[in-house]
């Protein structure tokens, strides 16, 4: 072979790069692709998913946006949640919720301070009228984010968690936050991103924790077609465990990062089957419907009226005061039921054991009485307000 072409093809195979040298540059031209703003992204999420909490997921269903609330089946004792515009009696869909505490005499809801910013109130019930909106200091206050939604304040009317969407820190669409009240200061502290696996890129909302039941909700619409949410329940942990790199693939918890799989997040069989069987029992627990049902309600007015429609009250201040009716009701309705499996308890225990069934009777016939008399004193404020307007207007 002649010499200058077995130099041209050696020249001409030293040109040519090994599958190795391939890859390299392929991730390499990847790389410089890669605009700042990705890159900061996938650093954060990197940072995040190093602290990524550790969460057993137990369930999960996807719903209709529209009235998704009313899947989370939350205990009396938690409160409940309400769609602003059927709360506040506003015609306009501005898609905002309402977290009403188990009394049912404190709310805490978005409230819109501007075209591109929002912010969490809350108002207080007494016999005669809602309170005046106050802002929550501290959770807005630097404009930190655009829009801020699905309020919910843990029992210890300190640890408040809501979503939020347009801050730089965050993931994308709406993120869960977390804050608590400074007693001292008189204000709630910088809200922090609770992190993965409970937001993403997409938008993730209404983090709500049930004490008693021992079960958390959640819902996002990520991996959802439009108009779809899935809601997630999980186990919350009274400790912050995370995941140890050493344990799981890169893989493996990018998958608990985006939920791909909630089996694969039953590592402990004993509290993995406690947690379905108390689903199980909320799920099958007799829930009050007694004015429950803005469409269908019954409320007599005098002898002459009985309103059938919350858009029938004529102030606005007693729809507020119809709703805080309905929380206590049902609330004095569980309880009552409660109460009755107590006395049955009491009857077929040892003597030993009633002794500390008494008590317990003693307690909640208290609170019953209680909530019996508060309802009575709510109907009656109702009653006399919409017919002082009535008699006015004639």
């Amino acid at each position: 072979m002649n010499l200058r072409l077995i130099v041209a093809l050696f020249i001409l195979l030293l040109a040519v790069p090994s599958q190795g040298q391939r890859r390299h540059l392929q991730k390499a031209q990847r790389v410089k692709k890669i605009s700042p703003e990705e890159q900061i992204r996938q650093e954060k999420q990197e940072r995040m998913k190093a602290a990524m909490q550790k969460v057993m997921f137990i369930d999960s269903i996807v719903v209709d946006k529209d009235n998704f609330q009313t899947s989370y089946l939350l205990s009396p004792e938690t409160g409940s949640i309400k769609d602003g515009d059927d709360f506040f009696h506003l015609k306009a869909s501005d898609g905002f919720f309402v977290y009403l505490n188990e009394i049912g005499n404190r709310c805490y809801f978005s409230k819109q301070e501007s075209d591109s910013t929002s912010n969490i109130y809350f108002t207080e019930a007494t016999n005669t009228e809602w309170s005046q909106p106050v802002q929550l200091k501290g959770i807005n206050d630097d404009k930190q984010f655009q829009h801020v939604n699905y309020p919910y304040m843990m029992g210890d009317g300190t640890t408040l968690y809501f979503a939020a969407d347009g801050d730089p820190e965050g993931l994308g669409g709406y993120d869960i936050y977390m804050t608590t009240f400074d007693e001292e200061e008189k204000h709630f502290l910088h809200p922090v991103n609770i992190g993965l696996p409970f937001n993403s890129e997409a938008n993730d909302y209404l983090y709500i924790v049930d004490e008693y039941a021992n079960l958390g909700w959640f819902a996002t619409d990520r991996n959802q077609e439009e108009g779809k949410v899935c809601i997630y329940v999980f186990v919350p942990s009274e400790k912050r465990v995370t995941y140890n790199a050493n344990d799981y693939t890169p893989e493996e918890i990018n998958d608990f990062a985006q939920i791909r799989s909630i089996s694969n997040t039953w590592d402990d069989e004993e509290t993995y089957s406690l947690a379905i069987n108390r689903l199980a029992e909320v799920r099958k627990a007799e829930r009050p419907n007694h004015y429950s049902n803005i469409n269908n309600i019954s409320f007599v007015i005098n002898d002459d009226i009985t309103y059938h429609q919350l858009s029938e009250f004529k102030l606005s201040a007693n729809v507020m005061r119809f709703q805080q009716l309905t929380s206590l009701h049902n609330r004095q309705v569980v309880l009552s039921q409660t109460l009755d499996k107590i006395r049955e308890a009491y009857m077929i225990a040892s003597e030993e054991g009633r002794k500390a069934i008494k008590d317990e009777i003693i307690s909640y016939e208290q609170e019953v009485l209680t909530l019996h008399l508060a309802t009575q004193e709510l109907e009656k404020t109702i009653r006399n307000s919409e017919n002082t307007y009535l008699t006015k207007s004639k």
